[in-house]
């Protein structure tokens, strides 16, 4: 009997056709993906990213499906531990402060 099957990124045999560019960069292909799939290419190849401008992670769901870009992470880990929902007078992340200010 197997598992269920994991996603194609969540696969630790899969290899993907779009790992990060030389140097570290991230292929702008990846912006165009929905954001559970940009958050398994980011978990997969966290750790192996170059620094970027804060105008081009923007561009990325990296930390979350509701959020683009670099959201803050104790925010995140508060959530994901149960301590409460996120609220946009404690989180840094300028796609959910946007959110809550319309």
């Amino acid at each position: 009997m197997t598992g269920p099957a994991l996603a194609p990124l969540d696969d630790p045999d899969y290899q993907p056709e779009h790992p990060p560019t030389p140097g570290g960069g991230v292929p702008d292909v990846i912006a165009k993906w929905g954001p559970r799939s940009q958050n398994r290419w980011f978990r997969r190849y966290s750790g192996q990213l170059a620094p970027m401008p804060h105008a081009r992670w923007d561009l990325f769901f990296v930390h979350s499906d509701q959020h683009r870009g670099l959201c803050c992470e104790s925010c995140m880990q508060d959530e994901e531990d149960g301590y409460g929902s996120m609220r946009p007078e404690h989180c840094c992340c300028k796609g959910f402060r946007a959110d809550a200010d319309s």
